[in-house]
């Protein structure tokens, strides 16, 4: 015999009591399947009556993550921000670690996702430190302000950026962050002192270290007064430098280096780079920079304390023919920007000092043109003894007769074919005699039929 079972009814609680002293329940991670499984989730809990909390959103931006440690609204931050070149920006970045390592225990720093990304910036001599690249730093209250500040480097739109924001109303404050670190890192910058090659780079002027080719004035004969010019040059920065700014004169100069290719121009100017370095910094330009980013060059340069600016060949830029391009104008503009600040010297080469254009010429931005002879009887004579064994039994005062209008760069050529046909060992007067007098060291082609 059968009993009917009695009825039975599920009956839920209107709501789900959390027992005191439990902990809030958190949204747990379900991976790929996250959004489908937070509404399958959440539909569950509502008819439990215990709705599951919001997950927290992970902040998207500086100003989104700034805004939740601040606890204010982020159209209520303050930011300042300041475009530059990747290299000014590398470098404000390794100021922005000093401050960082001044303050080791107190910072919070953010990035994409999270995770802030870093860089090596070049020192020269094979040696780099690393820097944010695209990072967020805050030091708060108390440490390097007052009041909290951030400091972000980061790209808008491709152009690298630092900017700063404060907590609001702190405009002043966040211009202020910006000016000191630049002083920050004018007051210890990296490549001040160094010989830095300007290039061009992600449509701006990037400076990067480089080994300078070090050149002793026993290695280029010149004449005395030439030598007394080039220290009159180089005095603007270094034993007049206090009478000038003293009296109000500007301490920039401009030299410009006149003479046919091979009479020791190049080798003159790696004399003074190697004299100056270390004092001033040294930037050697590259012919794309000449013709396209003058401005930017010595915009770049502010900071780096007294420099050398070495300009080579600018006869592409600057002859007569260039007048009227874009990149003639801005070259000029870039010559008198010079003038706006101290401490800065021009040295620039050129084949034909007649083709140049006469407003390059003029005083106040090459103050001073200096025509680079080919040497006379006695200079011939001691290149050749610079560029043969000094042993050799060789008259060399009498092959420098046979060789009268030659430059520096034919007599080392003379001197380097007579060691190819005859060793070291070999010469003698009329060997070397011979090849001065056969033209055989002259750049010519050869005659005759060859398979």
């Amino acid at each position: 015999m059968s009993h009917p079972r009695p009825e039975r009814s599920l009956t839920l609680p209107e709501t789900y009591a959390i027992p005191r002293g439990a902990p809030e329940p958190v949204w747990p991670d379900f991976g790929d399947h996250d959004e489908a499984a937070r509404r399958a989730v959440a539909a569950v809990a509502a008819m439990l009556g215990r709705p599951v909390p919001e997950r927290p959103k992970e902040p998207r931006s500086s100003s989104e993550w700034l805004a939740l440690r601040w606890d204010v609204d982020e159209s209520t931050l303050v930011n300042v921000s300041r475009d530059m070149s990747r290299t000014l920006q590398r470098l404000h970045a390794y100021a922005l670690q000093r401050w960082v390592d001044r303050h080791p225990d107190d910072v919070a720093v953010f990035g994409p996702g999270g995770a802030p990304q870093r860089a090596a910036l070049d020192l020269g001599d094979g040696t780099s430190v690393s820097v944010p690249a695209v990072a967020t730093v805050l030091f708060p209250a108390g440490s390097a302000y007052d009041t909290a500040v951030a400091v972000e480097v980061a790209y808008r739109y491709g152009t690298p950026m630092i900017t700063a924001f404060t907590p609001p109303g702190g405009l002043a404050l966040a211009e202020r962050v910006l000016a000191d670190l630049t002083r920050t890192l004018e007051a210890d910058h990296p490549y001040r002192g160094g010989v830095l090659s300007a290039r061009s780079g992600n449509g701006t002027v990037e400076l990067t270290p480089v080994r300078h080719t070090v050149q002793v004035r026993d290695d280029v004969v010149l004449p005395a007064e030439l030598w007394r010019e080039v220290d009159l040059f180089c005095s603007s920065v270094t034993t007049r430098r206090e009478a000038l700014r003293a009296l109000g004169h500007t301490t920039s100069r401009g030299l410009l280096l006149a003479g046919r290719p091979g009479v020791g121009k190049t080798k003159l100017t790696r004399v003074i780079a190697t004299e100056l370095a270390g004092p001033l910094t040294v930037v050697l330009v590259t012919a794309e920079v000449l013709r396209t980013w003058m401005t930017e060059l010595y915009e770049e340069i502010r900071g780096l304390g007294p420099c050398l600016v070495v300009l080579e060949e600018i006869d592409s830029v600057a002859s007569k023919g260039s007048r009227g391009d874009t990149s003639f104008a801005e070259f000029l503009d870039a010559l008198d920007g010079t003038r706006s600040s101290d401490d800065v010297l021009t040295l620039a080469t050129t084949n034909d000092p007649d083709a140049l254009d006469p407003a390059v010429k003029r005083p106040g931005r090459f103050d001073t043109i200096i025509e680079v002879p080919p040497p006379d009887q006695a200079g011939r004579t001691e290149i050749l003894r610079l560029f043969l064994p000094p042993d050799a039994p060789v008259d060399v005062d009498l092959v420098a007769s046979y060789l009268d209008g030659a430059t520096g760069a034919d007599l080392r050529e003379v001197a380097r074919r007579s060691i190819l046909e005859h060793g070291p060992d070999g010469l003698t007067t009329s060997r070397v005699a011979d090849v001065a007098t056969s033209g055989r060291w002259k750049p010519a082609p050869v005659a005759g039929n060859y398979l």
